[in-house]
């Protein structure tokens, strides 16, 4: 349900949106504005499905490679909207004036998501071991592109402001570094282990294909009589000098 708040005035009065209307579903929706369409557009109306383009992506991919990296960029995808939804919830700003979207405003979710995917993927090419500093360069130069002019085009289209793209970009921001050392934990590695024996996945997270080392085992001390070898022998060679 959207708040009261959020709906612009030609929503609450019942009318249609007079700047254009809005293609898109759930995630990925933008407004194709009435006039004044030129190439600049049709790039930025581009740039608005990439969210989309992402889970699609991922589903694919995963489905081809069955590979546990692409379930958890996938679950990642998820996390990215269900923390939008409550924020928007929480702030319940409109969306400025030329926007034929209804929902609330504050913060983007699709600089959430594209600002969060570039981040957590500059942290995992920064510290793999398994790529050249130009693939390295590459990839992200690749991925930049894709990614970074998200937020742009959701103010050449209306439907965000200025700081409601700076605040998505913030939390995505947030949003990748808590995952990436999410990941890097014990617990998460152990999940992952798990995820492995139950299903059918490919074993290709993390990157570098490192295994986690095992515990050493702690070996029993001994009291009293039960003195360690070593120590008796130390024993004897003192006495008999």
């Amino acid at each position: 349900m959207i708040p009261e708040a959020c709906l612009p005035p030609w929503a609450k009065a019942g009318l249609k949106c007079p700047y254009g209307h809005t293609y898109g579903g759930l995630i990925g929706t933008f407004t194709w504005p009435n006039q004044g369409v030129t190439w600049l557009t049709y790039v930025a109306a581009a740039y608005s499905t990439m969210p989309i383009v992402l889970i699609v992506g991922l589903l694919v991919l995963g489905v081809w490679t069955r590979g546990v990296r692409e379930l958890i960029a996938l679950i990642f995808q998820i996390i990215c909207p269900l923390v939008m939804y409550l924020l928007k919830l929480a702030f319940r700003s409109p969306r400025p004036e030329g926007s034929c979207a209804k929902s609330c405003g504050m913060p983007s979710g699709h600089t959430i998501e594209t600002i969060g995917s570039f981040t957590w993927l500059a942290l995992e090419v920064y510290h793999t071991r398994t790529l050249e500093p130009r693939q390295k360069v590459l990839l992200m130069s690749v991925a930049g592109v894709c990614l970074l002019p998200s937020g742009w085009s959701r103010i050449y289209l209306h439907d965000h402001s200025l700081e409601q793209v700076w605040a998505g970009a913030l939390v995505g921001t947030t949003l990748a570094v808590a995952w990436y050392f999410l990941l890097t934990t014990r617990v998460a590695r152990w999940l992952i282990k798990l995820l492995l024996a139950c299903l059918p996945l490919k074993r290709n997270y993390p990157l570098d294909q490192i295994e986690e080392a095992p515990w050493a085992p702690v070996a029993p001390r001994s009291y009293g009589s039960a003195a360690k070898p070593g120590a008796e022998a130390s024993e004897a060679e003192a006495s008999a000098i």
